[in-house]
């Protein structure tokens, strides 16, 4: 990749954010996605770099213990020893889905959106869809930097709390002794992930011809099977086990 294409992609990543219809016309012609990926994970290396110094997992972890049928047989040694366990495997797990998940969460956006506009009716090249997703998601992806200022100035913080910092979904106006299944879905419904949804729908229809009602169609449902699959079902699972630990 020369220097040339490493300022174009650039200028198109930028572009999106700032002037939609240009960037997506780009976009789709030049079909890339490497730079757009490279900002997403860039940037969510260096909010990982920041917050986990600053995110309290001993907390968390303590509160988990505290519902774990085990806790009442742990000496307080054991019990230490655990939360400090937590502690580094929550960092790690961080640090570790700052370096992967940007491209991981691309690629498997990008290949639903690709079934989904060929169930639809359409035939979306795979690689321009990437290039779609990769930059429609930018929003989204760059999005928890807005956060910092806020865990800079709350250190410590609970990691489950990371959803009420940025005032830009639901999530920051629930209460704290909100459900996991309320919180989860209160978050979903977040300004920087309608805004993503705005561009992948709008490049997906550039991409494959589909009308922008149908494209923005297909892209809605595949947000709500998102949603519902991979944000309240877990949410509900957890919310369960809770029940069942606190009924015992």
């Amino acid at each position: 990749m020369s220097r040339t294409d490493l300022r174009e992609d650039g200028a198109a990543a930028v572009a999106v954010l700032t002037a939609p219809r240009r960037g997506l016309d780009l976009v789709v012609a030049r079909r890339r996605s490497l730079v757009a990926i490279l900002i997403a994970t860039v940037a969510s290396i260096l909010f990982s770099a920041a917050a986990v110094p600053r995110l309290d997992f001993a907390r968390a972890a303590t509160r988990q213990l505290e519902l774990s049928p085990e806790a009442a047989e742990m000496t307080p040694f054991q019990r230490e020893e655990k939360v400090e366990q937590a502690r580094k495997v929550g960092s790690i797990g961080v640090y570790a889905g700052s370096a992967f998940s940007p491209a991981l969460s691309v690629l498997v956006a990008a290949f639903f959106l690709w079934l989904g506009f060929k169930v639809a009716g359409t035939s979306p090249p795979f690689k321009g869809t990437l290039a779609v997703a990769a930059h429609g998601l930018l929003p989204t992806l760059l999005a928890p930097l807005l956060m910092l200022p806020a865990i800079f100035m709350k250190a410590p913080i609970d990691p489950e709390a990371l959803t009420r910092l940025l005032p830009s979904s639901l999530a920051a106006f629930l209460p704290e002794q909100a459900s996991p299944v309320a919180l989860a879905a209160a978050a979903s419904f977040d300004l920087f992930s309608f805004w993503s949804l705005a561009l992948v729908a709008m490049g997906m229809a550039r991409l494959s011809g589909a009308s922008p009602r149908r494209a923005t169609a297909v892209t809605v449902v595949l947000w709500l099977a998102f949603v519902g699959l991979l944000r309240i079902a877990p949410a509900a699972a957890l919310a369960a086990a809770r029940s069942h630990v606190g009924g015992a």
